[in-house]
């Protein structure tokens, strides 16, 4: 991921409304080490079922804050898969998070998109792990290459589901 400016990453949030409008960095925002990281995420100190998830697209920031479902029942037996990293984990490591839509419509801010996410947000963490490969299985560093890309892939379409697909095409006309 390239580096990003912190008026970048403020700028590019597509569902913020005027009550949430402050995005709080985080305080590590400067250490970030861009070269290992396929997008930004972190969550709010002060609010903590809030958080945000920042990729570069094309060239572009973009960027949601999310909300995270605050009880979720779960079985103390039960693994969870991660819909962007794709590992599975403890039912208590991994969280739904909703991003409403971002419109202009006040009835379709009503609509959410919802994920499956690492509770922690740090699905680069998962993706960089050695992998554990047979004498028949490819080498390890082509093994986080391909999950690299899908988890940037995946990331992409999350965020591009965000905005409102059809006050867009409206507008385009």
């Amino acid at each position: 991921m390239r580096p990003l400016t912190r008026a970048e990453v403020r700028d590019c949030i597509v569902n913020l409304y005027p009550a949430t409008a402050r995005v709080r960095l985080p305080a590590w925002f400067d250490d970030t080490r861009w070269d290992r990281i396929d997008y930004l995420g972190w969550r709010d100190t002060r609010a903590q079922q809030r958080a945000y998830l920042v990729a570069d697209i094309d060239g572009a920031a973009q960027g949601v804050m999310l909300r995270q479902n605050p009880s979720q029942p779960a079985l103390a037996t039960r693994a969870v898969m991660c819909d962007l990293c794709r590992f599975t984990r403890r039912f208590n490591e991994v969280a739904l998070f909703t991003a409403p839509r971002a419109s202009t419509d006040k009835r379709r801010r009503l609509s959410a998109v919802g994920l499956l996410l690492c509770a922690d947000l740090d699905c680069v963490r998962n993706v960089h792990r050695t992998p554990t490969t047979g004498p028949h299985d490819p080498p390890a560093e082509q093994i986080v290459a391909a999950r690299r890309s899908g988890l940037r892939e995946r990331t992409a379409d999350f965020l591009r589901s965000v905005p409102d697909t059809a006050a867009t095409r409206r507008s385009s006309r």
